[in-house]
């Protein structure tokens, strides 16, 4: 089962409000996770990857742009597997970059490599 969230999309509170001051929030958008959630990451590929999953059967696959972006932005920053793990994790400027709630997500290596497989 597919999992997409348009990133176009607004939300009626912003989940950022309790968490970042004016200051950090200006860094954010300023900085490359502001321009990477804002610009590049509605550019992402998620329909091609959404055709290896079936769209009602299934276990709902994670948010498809969150992890295409998660994808991306390792091979950038020249991650290992658990850099990246590690950043989807626990990292905020990922969280804001990726349009994710500023909490722990959890993903397994596993995981991670079966969507590599798909790019």
């Amino acid at each position: 089962m597919r999992k997409i969230v348009n990133p176009k999309q607004t939300r009626l509170f912003d989940q950022f409000d309790n968490v970042l001051t004016e200051k950090t929030r200006k860094r954010l958008l300023d900085g490359w996770a502001g321009v990477f959630r804002h610009v590049i990451l509605e550019l992402l590929p998620v329909e091609t990857i959404s055709g290896h999953f079936d769209p009602a059967m299934g276990r709902p696959t994670k948010e498809l742009y969150s992890i295409a972006g998660l994808l991306l932005i390792q091979e950038f920053m020249d991650w290992t597997k658990d850099e990246a793990l590690d950043a989807y994790s626990f990292h905020m400027d990922i969280h804001y970059a990726l349009n994710l709630e500023p909490v722990t997500h959890d993903i397994s290596m596993r995981t991670l490599e079966r969507y590599t497989a798909y790019d």
